[in-house]
């Protein structure tokens, strides 16, 4: 009886060992995504997009509902866009917003955001300042990458968006078209003055 008991308690500390070195793999290989994709990710310049959400979101521990929500539902101003609001052409690679505020105005500007990324929150509220202050002459539209849902993803891969947060700007033909600029409100004001 002594025997089957130490024998029992002996597979139970080796099945504790493996495990322990599972997660200790999967730690390791958390951290090495973590820093590999982090330029790619993220579009910050002095701060690091290290946070815990990113952390959680890799790990696979990320409350879902608070992580890849719209962020921009409550704002009037500002449209959560979607897959379904964008024509695709496949051949000439381009994007052509179809979406009815896009049209109106015939300009506008989509930013490409990750619920998780601090530099997509930290622009927050001077996009929403921006979209009150030229809703009429200048619209916004938002996508949210992680809206795998409704196929943001595959948005995303034709947009070539490789950073977060990433904004493409909509010319007179209602065409996606790259802004290289760094987002700062005087920029984008400037921006918006000039090809109003």
């Amino acid at each position: 009886m002594i025997f089957l008991f130490s024998f029992k308690n002996k597979k139970r500390k080796e099945k504790i060992k493996r495990e322990d070195r599972t997660m200790n793999k999967k730690s390791n290989q958390i951290n090495k995504i973590l820093a590999a994709s982090h330029p790619k990710e993220c579009s910050g310049k002095s701060t690091s997009c290290k946070n815990e959400d990113t952390l959680n979101v890799l790990k696979g521990t990320a409350k879902k509902s608070a992580l890849y929500k719209d962020m921009y539902t409550d704002q009037p101003n500002i449209r959560e866009l979607k897959y379904v609001d964008f024509k695709i052409d496949k051949k000439s690679k381009s994007i052509q917003c179809i979406h009815p505020l896009f049209q109106n105005s015939r300009r506008g500007m989509i930013v490409f955001y990750a619920p998780w990324c601090k530099h997509c929150n930290d622009m927050y509220d001077e996009l929403v300042e921006l979209s009150i202050n030229y809703a009429n002459l200048f619209p916004v539209g938002v996508v949210n990458i992680e809206d795998i849902q409704h196929k943001n993803d595959e948005l995303v891969v034709a947009a070539k968006v490789s950073r977060y947060p990433t904004i493409k700007m909509i010319n007179r033909d209602l065409y996606m078209e790259d802004y290289n600029q760094e987002f700062s409100k005087d920029n984008m004001i400037y921006y918006i003055h000039m090809n109003i």
